[in-house]
């Protein structure tokens, strides 16, 4: 297992984040970070929007929801496997396996995008695509669980908090360029070369990769002696027992499912016929939920996560589902656009608030798994993203995003008051 590097005085709150730039494979994984925030959200940018004008104008929503649900189900198949991989091999290894299989598959997509046939989505194409898009899944699966569970090692536990909130902020940063770059790319360049310039990540990140000068042992060798199942179910057993833990999981999961199948699976369709953007319009709301995001980001690094965490992701949870609600109600765009910057912050300052419960509490040999669990959330908001598409045709999308936030907003209270270990945790 890597050396967790030696303890030292406590820094002041202002200077934790300098003193966690000065360990130099955390610096590294901040740099991965940024990498994957420039290209990342252009990869998925460009899929929302081929497929929002490939498809029917009266399935285009279905469409949405059916390519969030491939994404979806890719990540779910693989993601507790994936957090199972990184404690029983090398992250580092597992990390460069992942990124050269992503550099492969992002050239190929983005070569068959050019195919004429392919652009206008006829004769079954727009189903092959989604197909194709479905390995994004698979990708984010591998990759986030193993450079989550590194930060652990690369920072001593006196400056974990403020390390995981910078190491948020980084890709943050990134994606409030790469978000405004895509809509711009998409209408300069069209979207298969939009597509093919994500490939630069994976390169970047491969490149960072081999900077590394810890050890690149396992965190978990045990691990190996015994199949991933039961790798797999010894993560789900921390969960279980601890109440904490638990409902850490749980409500991230509903929060994520809920609020991010209408803010990010479905809302090319909303920016559309809505707000009546184009694909330039979607970029520009996106960067204003990572302003709200960076924002977030940037005040939890200086000042830290707050010493009653788990208060603090239940507020998080509950001004995320708020922002959900603004910006199913409003119909001016300044207005939407500022309730997706309160959104973005809040969904941030949930992210790192969940993340610095787990790592707390979760020893270093089972949080790969464990922070595999964590993110579950991730896939099953792309599969319900579907099941939110069919509402749609049937019920109107402004129910449906109002819904999503009536949703998250009961649901936390009603953990808020019944779950005091997690309302009390410090």
């Amino acid at each position: 297992m890597a050396a967790t590097p030696a303890q030292g005085p406590s820094p002041s709150r202002l200077s934790a984040a300098v003193a966690s730039l000065r360990e130099h494979d955390y610096r590294i994984l901040v740099g991965t970070q940024l990498a994957i925030g420039l290209t990342q959200p252009v990869l998925f940018f460009t899929q929302g929007w081929y497929v929002n004008t490939a498809a029917p104008e009266d399935q285009k929503v279905l469409y949405l929801g059916i390519l969030g649900a491939g994404r979806g189900l890719a990540f779910l198949a693989y993601v507790t496997v994936g957090g199972a991989v990184a404690d029983r091999f090398p992250r580092r290894a597992v990390l460069r396996w992942s990124q050269v299989i992503s550099f492969v598959l992002t050239l190929m997509i983005g070569g068959v995008l050019f195919l004429p046939g392919v652009q206008s989505g006829g004769t079954g194409t727009l189903a092959l695509m989604i197909m194709l898009f479905a390995s994004f899944g698979l990708i984010m699966a591998q990759d986030l669980p193993a450079r989550t569970a590194m930060v652990r090692e690369a920072l001593p536990e006196r400056l974990l908090a403020g390390g995981i909130a910078l190491f948020q902020l980084a890709l943050s940063f990134g994606a409030i360029f790469s978000a405004p770059f895509a809509g711009w790319s998409i209408e300069t360049f069209g979207i298969p070369t939009t597509y093919m310039l994500a490939a630069i990540g994976p390169v970047a990140l491969l490149l960072l990769i081999r900077r590394m000068q810890s050890a690149d042992d396992a965190a978990d060798p045990d691990a190996s002696r015994v199949s991933v199942l039961t790798n797999i179910r010894d993560g789900v057993r921390v969960v279980r027992q601890d109440p904490v833990v638990r409902w850490t999981v749980l409500l991230m999961w509903w929060s994520t499912v809920l609020g991010l199948s209408v803010m990010g699976v479905l809302v090319a369709a909303w920016v559309s016929d809505i707000l009546d953007l184009g694909a330039a319009g979607w970029g520009l709301l996106g960067l204003f939920w990572n302003i709200g995001a960076i924002t977030s980001s940037v005040y939890l690094t200086l000042v830290g996560v707050p010493k009653h965490k788990g208060a603090f992701f239940l507020w998080s949870s509950l001004v995320f589902g708020l922002g959900v609600l603004g910006f199913s109600l409003s119909r001016d765009v300044y207005l939407t656009f500022a309730c997706n910057v309160v959104a973005g912050g809040a969904f941030m300052a949930l992210n790192i608030a969940s993340l610095s419960i787990v790592q707390t509490i979760v020893p270093n040999r089972l949080l790969g798994r464990v922070t595999g669990l964590l993110m579950l959330g991730n896939g099953l908001m792309q599969i319900w993203a579907l099941a939110v598409a069919v509402v749609v045709l049937f019920v109107g999308i402004e129910v449906v995003y109002t819904g999503a936030g009536l949703a998250i907003i009961g649901m936390t209270v009603l953990v808020a008051v019944s779950q005091r270990p997690l309302r009390t945790l410090v």
